[in-house]
């Protein structure tokens, strides 16, 4: 039989990055010590055998020798593949574990967040006021952070729009080219200033919630069905929203809505086409489509 040539250090060496040592827990960690330890110890078992096997091989049969240092030989291989096979499999095992931790983790996240988005939304405008100040209290580091990032989304936002070359009887910048006449209106204000981006705008005409509220509470009172296009029934319900706050009535004689803050409603609940109807004055409810 052919003499087994022993195994280098290397060849039963079980390396591991250190990204991977990060994940190993201090028994993991003995376990790969241990096994380096002992795969060591057999390969320098092995070659001294070799050796002596080689010494004593003068007074012995060649077959006798060839099967003394194929048994040892096998019996190294055996253990130390048997060892690297079960810190493999311990490995993948961890591995395993902490993806489905991860998983859990980001669907648990996921859910954590929605429901405190949904707490934010049912917060009053006084609640959210206590709110800011208990984190100014805690954290103000973080508030300012937040806030200066408002902010320079707020003038990136207002650089875009004035950006843009508004209409010749545009005052605000915030204005769009207009279908007709009657509806080449502007709000007045100046550009830093425009209806459109003031805070009531923000919290009376184009809040979710209140425009859900609104328009549920119009359909009760007429009867009327639900629309199914939500996008276009926030909308409908902003235009309303806007023509009472602003100008205290709703119905045809209210005056047209400024074009810089119905581009604004358009923007935040637009038609999925692009089409607009646009002012109709002769409607009773609603002039605006």
């Amino acid at each position: 039989m052919k003499l087994e040539v022993p195994e280098t250090f290397e060849d039963v060496a079980v390396d591991i990055s250190r990204e991977e040592g990060k994940m190993l827990s201090n028994q993991e960690k003995e376990l790969h010590g241990e096994v380096m330890q002992q795969n060591y110890e057999h390969v320098v078992s092995v070659e001294l055998t070799a050796m002596e096997t080689k010494n004593d091989s003068e007074n012995a049969p060649a077959q006798t020798q060839a099967a003394c240092q194929t048994t040892v030989g096998h019996e190294t291989h055996t253990m130390s593949r048997r060892q690297r096979n079960r810190y493999k499999e311990n490995m993948r095992l961890r591995s395993d574990r902490q993806q489905q931790a991860a998983n859990g983790m980001n669907q648990q996240g996921q859910q954590d967040f929605q429901s405190l988005q949904a707490k934010i939304q049912g917060l009053s405008e006084e609640e959210l006021r206590q709110l800011c100040t208990m984190i100014a209290e805690r954290n103000p580091e973080l508030l300012w952070e937040i806030l200066e990032e408002q902010q320079e989304r707020r003038n990136i936002a207002n650089v875009e729009h004035h950006s843009k070359v508004p209409p010749s009887w545009c005052v605000c910048h915030c204005c769009r080219n207009m279908p007709t006449a009657i509806e080449s209106v502007c709000c007045g204000k100046a550009p830093m200033n425009c209806l459109s981006f003031v805070s009531e705008m923000s919290e009376v005409v184009l809040h979710k919630t209140v425009l859900h509220v609104a328009d549920r509470y119009r359909r009760t009172l007429f009867g009327l069905p639900v629309d199914t296009d939500e996008n276009h029934r926030y909308r409908h319900c902003a235009y309303r929203q806007f023509t009472v706050w602003h100008y205290g009535r709703i119905g045809s004689r209210a005056p047209v809505i400024p074009s810089c803050c119905v581009w604004r409603i358009r923007d935040c609940y637009p038609d999925a086409l692009g089409q607009y109807t646009g002012f109709q004055p002769k409607r009773k409810r609603t002039a605006y489509d």
